[in-house]
């Protein structure tokens, strides 16, 4: 059985489409454009401006499209990078890497950084270091230094009714541990379930701006920090705002109920159904009210 197909999508990058998943690498609209609006610009990469050493950690680093649209910014600075990834499938990479329109997209000491992983796991350029740790991230995490904190986590796996292994409270604890005080865990997501997850592990959460291409969605991600945020990196390029009263309410309904995965080793129906039967038990707002709420209100 073919486990992906190739497509292109609007802005004329490659993306994946996964079987076994039943979902697509990226949103059809632009591989590219996804990972530079939903996690370069949400980075704000100049916030880090004073840091000798930036620390990225890449959950479910996928074809590299988040990594290179960092990686790309960062090494024009003259700043040390030790960069770690988590992913349990080579193949994307493998796959992205034998195509010229994905070779196009990069400089070359982005693709150097790829063709590395690809054939060792490894990185170096002069001081800057990286590492892929494949196979599942709820274990390999912990081949990180335990001590070592991250600026940036970009947590980008399929989504959590797909793969809820790795947005269960359990790992977004573990990842909030692993943040620097003045980093940011950055994702596609505005689940309920995974923006309280975040509160509950004691982060401020902030939302990642539509685009004036994307003015139809309510928001295009989340931003996740241990400490507020200045103001004028809120309102900076407007690239993120407090949530909104919409999103704050969506925040007490039953979809705020977490995914949960105490042994760190279950499968992605045992913790579904553990979260669907949680749900039918639950005294919270039912959700579809909320939706009524403010698709009337629109």
């Amino acid at each position: 059985m073919v486990d992906f197909t190739k497509n292109t999508t609007k802005d004329g990058s490659l993306s994946l489409y996964s079987f076994r998943y039943q979902e697509g690498f990226h949103d059809t609209g632009g591989a590219l454009k996804e990972s530079i609006n939903k996690y370069l610009l949400p980075a704000q990469l100049e916030v880090f401006s004073n840091h000798e050493k930036i620390v990225v950690l890449d959950v479910c680093m996928g074809m590299g499209y988040n990594t290179g649209c960092i990686l790309e910014g960062l090494l024009k600075r003259n700043q040390k990078i030790e960069w770690h990834g988590l992913e349990i499938d080579q193949r994307p990479l493998n796959i992205a890497l034998n195509e010229k329109i994905f070779q196009k997209i990069w400089s070359s000491k982005v693709l150097h950084f790829f063709h590395c992983l690809n054939k060792s796991g490894k990185w170096t350029e002069g001081f800057n270091e990286g590492t892929v740790h494949w196979g599942d991230a709820r274990h390999k995490i912990y081949e990180i230094q335990d001590s070592l904190r991250f600026d940036l986590i970009l947590l980008d796996p399929f989504s959590p009714q797909k793969c809820p292994e790795l947005w269960s409270e359990e790992f977004i604890s573990t990842l909030t541990e692993r943040l620097s005080t003045e980093g940011r865990l950055i994702t596609y997501s505005t689940a309920a379930s995974i923006r309280a997850s975040f509160k509950r592990a004691g982060l401020k959460i902030y939302s990642t701006v539509p685009s004036i291409n994307d003015q139809n969605k309510w928001s295009l991600g989340t931003v996740a920090m241990k400490k507020k945020i200045e103001q004028n990196f809120i309102s900076k390029d407007c690239q993120l705002k407090e949530l909104s009263t919409r999103e704050i309410e969506h925040l007490a309904t039953r979809s705020s109920i977490p995914y949960r995965d105490p042994t760190g080793k279950g499968n992605s129906k045992e913790i579904i159904s553990a979260r669907e039967l949680e749900q039918s038990k639950s005294q919270l707002i039912n959700t579809s009210l909320w939706r009524k709420r403010w698709n009337t209100a629109q």
